[in-house]
């Protein structure tokens, strides 16, 4: 069950830690909402496309593509 109170200091304490924690929740938000944001502008996209797996993929991709060309 909920936590009883004795006093109405008791109250407004819990209130004002409930408020804080709640302010600090909204600033992580925004703050990872910036973050993913950053991570989509053209500079950090082409940053991925130059990456060790995606490069890795994108030149096994291009060369089936020539050998496909090829072959025929």
């Amino acid at each position: 069950m909920g936590r009883r109170y004795n006093s109405f200091e008791e109250v407004d304490k819990d209130i004002k830690i409930l408020d804080l924690r709640r302010q600090i929740a909204k600033e992580r938000v925004k703050g990872d909402f910036a973050s993913i944001k950053e991570q989509f502008q053209p500079p950090e996209v082409l940053t991925l496309l130059t990456s060790g797996v995606l490069k890795k993929f994108l030149f096994t991709w291009l060369f089936g593509f020539i050998l496909r060309r090829l072959r025929r």
